[in-house]
Formats: structure tokens, C-alpha cells, sequence
């Protein structure tokens, strides 16, 4: 007989999300655990080169911010928490939430640190998706959800991780009390890619067929999503009692195809994952049924995150125009650019115009009327410090050469680091618990 494993939250969808709606969420009661997700593949990077400058660093600089006002209704609510807020260092992270619960009050709090991500040692046994062309700093792969789920079999009230697939994060919670066989954990770890956004199940990100868009107090206070997940895998997805948003089929839709390649065979570590037979339901005002995932089994190989440091520097810069014939204007300092700028190559050099075509390039719609006021942006890949000023001298020489009203010129310097795909075997990551009492 099917019955109720877990009331699910979710309370983050990226590192710089509210902090309000989780709390409310779960000093409600509505909840037995939240799970904050909080690390894009971009955000460990900074915490990469934390972690190099101290070896107590490396975890996300918002842990306190996120956690101070969280853990006490947590603790007071028996509500489980679990967050990748460890970023490059969760033992370090998870010491530091057991010092945080202390100073609040929060007494005999068990902290589970789960490590095991950093593959860098291993990097000869990855397979990347391209050769490595410059300095690999760093390689975690992606976890799945049995390490977090054996924390909290163990006693854990707050589990925190580095990388690991946002769909386990939120799926583990409910591990313990799922229907055996794969079914089950196939229709919790689809769950928890429907929560893994936050607000972008709950009516934000999303512009409805021919209807109204929330309004601004709405979209201000936007509740998030929570889900009554069943040992079968099935649940119902929903919004906490008053709280504002918008759970439908649509919204769900636009959740469940977010950064998939390809629904019938979405490759999770825990199992690959097949969509195609989803259906969503509608049971109630934002209250909508979700079941019919299904599984290939689990993939062989995990995938890895490598961070790559290429020679030279990112230039990136701005330049204002407003007023009459703005456009006309932006137009011809774009091309002046262009013009003195002619000995970079094409695939180092990027400008446009911000408000016309930076988005969608030559697929951009005709504009209704000229705009009043634009900025022509350029990026350019420089092979050292002294092109890149070239480059930042030219978009300033413009105020005083350059088409009438150039002005209000943005400009920053970033380290050329790419994002490299790799596969490793399953077998080769081993994970370990590091614990922390308050």
C-alpha cells in the first residue's frame, strides 16, 4: 500500500537565492526536510581558489546568512536540512554550521559532511569531452543521493555537500521510506528535478499562454515549491498555505525539460532517467500530481566538472547612448569598434548592441520603434594584460571620438576559465562522512 515518505522543500535554486521563503516554509510545519540548492557549475570556481589561499575556506560565503535564521525554526520543527553549500570544502562547511547552531542556541545538532566530489587526483582516469588545453584546477564529479541518505539514516539533521546532481540532493530525503526497486527512486529523483529551481515551479522564470504574469508584491514574495512525495515515487507538488505563485501543468513542464537533452534518457548518478511517460495532474488550487518516471538503470560512469585556466584575459565592456537617434549612434560606435579593432579574430571578439540584438543576434525581431536609449557591449578574449587594455582604451576613446553622447562606460577584467565535461567510472569515487556536533 502506498503511503507518505516524505514532505519535501525545497528552500534554495541557486547560491544568491531568498532566504525568506525557506523560512517560512519551514516554521510552518509544512515540511520534514529542505534541501538548498545552491552551487551552479560556475560557482565553485571561487571557491576553488578560496580554498588554495586558506584550507578552512572554500565553502559558500553566504552559509551564515543562508543558515542563521533557518536552523533554530529547523531544530524546533524536527525538519531535516541538506545543502551543497560545502561547495569546494564541506568538512570545513559543515564545522562551521555546527559553530553557527551553537551561537544561536541550537544545542546537539548533527552535522554530516559528505565528501568524496574532488576527483583531482583522478584526472588521468577521466575522460574529458575535449583535450585539456591550459592549467586544470580543479575536477569534482557528480554525487548521487545514497551518501546523503546513509547521513541521515545515521542521525544527521543537517547534511552538507559539495557537487552533487541537484535532483539527489532533494531525492535522499526520501530514500528511506521508498517503495523497493526503481521505480520509486525514479519518480523521487524526478521529484526532486521539479524542486531543484525553487521559484521556477512556483510561477517564476515563466510567462503563461495568453495569461497574466503574477504581480509585483507576487512575484516580491513568491512562495516555493514543497511536494508530498509517496513511497511509490509519485507525489504532489505544491505551495505552502497563502503562500503567492502559480503550480500547474504548464509550470511543471517548463521545470521538468530544464536542462535536458534528451526526456527519455536523462542521465542522473543514481539512475538514467526516462520522462517521457511523466504526466502531470492538476488535484487542487497549485496542488498538481506527478508520476509515470521511469528508469534505464544506473549509468556506469559519473560526470565530472573540470575547471580549466586558459592563457591571458576576458575584457568586457560598455558604453551608453540615449536620446535622439541613440540607435543610429550605438550603431556607428559599434562598427568604429569593429573597424579599430580589426586585427583580432572573429571568434575573440563580440559586439553588440544590449537592448536589439545581444540576445538573439540576427534573429532578433524588427524593432517597433527606435529605442531611446541602448549600450554597445564588447567582449573580447585577449592573450595578455596589455591587449586587453587595447582593448578598454579604444571603448573610452570613444566619448571624445566617437559618435555625439558616448557615456556611463562599464569595464572589467575576468581570468579566462572554462568548464570541461569528463566522465569517470562510478567505482572509482568513494565518499566519506566527516561529522560536527553543536
Amino acid at each position: 500500500m502506498t503511503s507518505l515518505a516524505c514532505r519535501l522543500g525545497s528552500g534554495a535554486g541557486f547560491a544568491g537565492d531568498r532566504v525568506d521563503a525557506a523560512v517560512r516554509m519551514v516554521a510552518a510545519g509544512e515540511v520534514d526536510a529542505i534541501a538548498l540548492e545552491c552551487l551552479a557549475e560556475r560557482t565553485l570556481l571561487p571557491a576553488l581558489k578560496m580554498r588554495a589561499a586558506d584550507p578552512n575556506a572554500g565553502y559558500d560565503p553566504r552559509l551564515r546568512r543562508r543558515l542563521k535564521p533557518l536552523l533554530p525554526v529547523a531544530h524546533a520543527q524536527g525538519c531535516k536540512v541538506l545543502s551543497n553549500l560545502g561547495q569546494a570544502n564541506p568538512v570545513a562547511a559543515g564545522q562551521a554550521i555546527a559553530r553557527l547552531a551553537s551561537e544561536e542556541g541550537v544545542g546537539g545538532l548533527r552535522v554530516a559532511a559528505i565528501h568524496g566530489d574532488d576527483v583531482m587526483a583522478l584526472a588521468d582516469e577521466i575522460a574529458w569531452d575535449r583535450p585539456i588545453d591550459g592549467r586544470l584546477v580543479g575536477a569534482h564529479a557528480y554525487l548521487g543521493a545514497m551518501p546523503l541518505a546513509q547521513a541521515l539514516d545515521l542521525g544527521a539533521d543537517v547534511v552538507v555537500t559539495g557537487r552533487v546532481a541537484d535532483s539527489a540532493l532533494f531525492a535522499a530525503a526520501t530514500v528511506a521510506r521508498l517503495d523497493v526497486g526503481e521505480a520509486a527512486f525514479a519518480g523521487a529523483l524526478t521529484v526532486g528535478h521539479l524542486l531543484e529551481c525553487s521559484g521556477q515551479l512556483s510561477g517564476g522564470n515563466f510567462e503563461p499562454i495568453g495569461g497574466q504574469l503574477l504581480s509585483a508584491a507576487d512575484y516580491a514574495g513568491l512562495g516555493f515549491p514543497l511536494a508530498h512525495v509517496m513511497s511509490d515515487g509519485s507525489a504532489v507538488v505544491s505551495l505552502a498555505r497563502g503562500e503567492p505563485g502559480r503550480i500547474d501543468p504548464q509550470t511543471c513542464t517548463l521545470q521538468l525539460l530544464y536542462e535536458v537533452h534528451d526526456p527519455s534518457r536523462y542521465a542522473t548518478p543514481d539512475l538514467v532517467l526516462d520522462f517521457s511517460a511523466v504526466s502531470f495532474e492538476t488535484v487542487g488550487p497549485n496542488q498538481v500530481r506527478v508520476s509515470g518516471a521511469r528508469s534505464h538503470g544506473a549509468p556506469p560512469t559519473l560526470k565530472v566538472a573540470g575547471y580549466l585556466e586558459r592563457p591571458g584575459v576576458v575584457a568586457d565592456m560598455e558604453i551608453g547612448f540615449a536620446g535622439t537617434r541613440a540607435l543610429e549612434r550605438a550603431q556607428r560606435a559599434a562598427d568604429v569598434l569593429r573597424l579599430r579593432l580589426g586585427d583580432w579574430a572573429a571568434s575573440d571578439l563580440q559586439i553588440d548592441l544590449v537592448g536589439v540584438n545581444a540576445v538573439l543576434k540576427s534573429g532578433a525581431l524588427p524593432l517597433q520603434a527606435p529605442p531611446a536609449e541602448l549600450r554597445v557591449h564588447v567582449s573580447a578574449r585577449c592573450a595578455d594584460l596589455d591587449a586587453a587594455q587595447i582593448v578598454e582604451d579604444e571603448v573610452y576613446a570613444l566619448t571624445l571620438s566617437g559618435p555625439a553622447g558616448g557615456c556611463c562606460v562599464r569595464s572589467e577584467r575576468r581570468a579566462r576559465i572554462e568548464v570541461l565535461d569528463g566522465y569517470i567510472p562510478a567505482s572509482r569515487v568513494r565518499t566519506t562522512i566527516e561529522w560536527s556536533t553543536s
